[in-house]
């Protein structure tokens, strides 16, 4: 039987060649490991940058200042989540945003999720009025309007109908009513590499108890697209480093169809 490895001659210059060749895949190789690993380092800072900053987010409170116009501004810290990991890790939170909005059910193409409590101060005082008296009593008529702008206002309307019963003047029927517009500024800004909440109303006596933005981001269709790296078959025209019949190596242009592999990093 004859053994086909034994009638392989190789000469010094082939075997420099197979050994570079050899040396520059193994090269490539770690190339690749090494941008694999940059990839997988990346992600997990982002991942554990965000988680940080979850944790400051559910340690902040709501801060209340008067900005340069003299508007008071309420701020908190946001939070950022990854649209699969709120699905299933925070189903409770998902699920609240759900019932309210009602129109996304599974909060696709959602970028923010805001939402506030808020408590109303507020009072009136020397409203106008009108008293009319006839023969079954007295009514006393209330109002009082206010307007900051075109979105914030108050009006208020009453009356009070007494009458003489037992020698004594009661109240016989009532009615008030009271409208209200309030228009609420919101702003996500990044500052001091942050996400910030800010919310503001001129609506005066409004003071916001609570105040939550959740920021959705999607890993899968943000990460880095990665190139693959393998090997080919292809047809070839290039310039490098030759081994000819005659076992010589030698530098030149060249053509061809072969075999070949490309790191990640070389693809375009």
């Amino acid at each position: 039987m004859v053994n086909p490895i034994k009638n392989i001659n190789l000469s010094k210059n082939a075997i420099i060649f197979i050994a570079g060749a050899l040396f520059v895949l193994m090269f490539l190789k770690q190339c690749n490991s090494i941008s694999n690993l940059k990839v997988e380092l990346e992600n997990t800072v982002k991942v554990a940058d965000r988680n940080y900053n979850n944790l400051l987010a559910a340690q902040d409170s709501v801060n209340t200042y008067k900005n340069e116009n003299g508007k008071l501004v309420s701020e908190i810290r946001s939070y950022e989540f990854d649209v699969t990991t709120i699905k299933s890790e925070y189903k409770d939170l998902q699920n609240r945003y759900k019932n309210v909005l009602n129109k996304n059910r599974d909060l696709s193409r959602v970028n923010s999720l805001i939402s506030t409590d808020l408590s109303i101060k507020d009072s009136i005082i020397n409203s106008n009025s009108t008293i009319k008296q006839d023969s079954t009593g007295i009514t006393v008529n209330f109002s009082d309007d206010k307007e900051w702008d075109k979105y914030n206002w108050r009006t208020f309307n009453g009356s009070l109908r007494l009458g003489v019963v037992d020698s004594t003047y009661s109240i016989l029927n009532s009615r008030f009513d009271f409208n209200q517009g309030i228009g609420l500024q919101t702003a996500i800004i990044e500052e001091d590499g942050k996400s910030m909440l800010k919310i503001t109303t001129p609506y005066e006596g409004v003071t916001f108890t609570n105040i939550e933005n959740i920021n959705l981001v999607n890993d899968r269709l943000n990460q880095r697209q990665v190139k693959k790296a393998g090997w080919s078959i292809g047809f070839g025209v290039g310039y490098g480093i030759n081994l000819n019949n005659n076992q010589v190596i030698s530098t030149g242009p060249n053509i061809g169809v072969g075999i070949f592999y490309s790191p990640k990093w070389l693809r375009f």
